[in-house]
């Protein structure tokens, strides 16, 4: 009796989950359903639709000509799976172009230590004066601020830094055609500045 009465309790249970997995099964293939047709759009179906239509119709083409049915609808068959997949890189490139680029976030200036450098080429000090750690881009403000240091080198209102075994006419030369990588002290760039009222974060004591 004890086998009888548990045999049906037992049945009930393994149709519930019977039922339960298929209900599930059927959600998630919903869900893959509307999640596919919310992503695809006419740059997918159009090239789908056409793999199709030319499929079928080089498919009846071909039983017409003479050729076995079988190896008439294999054709049409790699035919339209050739067209899923083009659908599909398709839907590939685009949400990979509609992804959003991450931006990253500039790297905070090390004051610390570039107030121990001694030596700043233009480069590197235009964008410290506009509060970018040197290797960031530029930007318009540290262009326009380079343009004034090598201006104030070219007139002599900012000595520069020779290099090292630099002959005098290397010199002049640097000093009338300052670059980029032209090096000022930082204590002669750090009067300049004081002279025209400016004191950046660098310079500071």
């Amino acid at each position: 009796m004890a086998n009888s009465s548990s045999t049906p309790a037992a049945s009930s249970h393994t149709a519930v989950l019977a039922g339960a997995s298929d209900d599930a099964g059927y959600e998630g293939f919903r869900s893959f359903i509307q999640t596919l047709r919310s992503r695809i759009g006419p740059s997918q179906i159009v090239p789908f639709a056409g793999a199709l239509l030319f499929a079928v119709g080089c498919t009846l083409w071909a039983i017409q000509e003479g050729v076995s049915v079988p190896l008439a609808l294999m054709g049409g068959y790699c035919t339209i799976v050739a067209g899923v997949l083009l659908c599909v890189a398709q839907l590939a490139l685009t949400n990979l172009n509609s992804t959003p680029a991450v931006a990253q976030a500039p790297r905070k200036v090390n004051y610390a230590a570039w107030k121990l450098v001694n030596k700043l080429n233009v480069s590197n000090a235009s964008r410290l004066w506009c509060d970018i750690e040197p290797g960031h881009p530029y930007t318009q403000e540290s262009v326009a601020w380079s343009a004034a240091i090598l201006d104030a080198i070219k007139s002599g209102a900012l000595p520069i830094s020779p290099k090292p075994h630099a002959t005098k006419e290397m010199i002049a030369q640097e000093r009338a055609n300052p670059g980029w990588n032209t090096e000022v002290t930082r204590e002669d760039l750090k009067a300049w500045a004081k002279a025209h009222g400016h004191c950046p974060a660098f310079l500071q004591d």
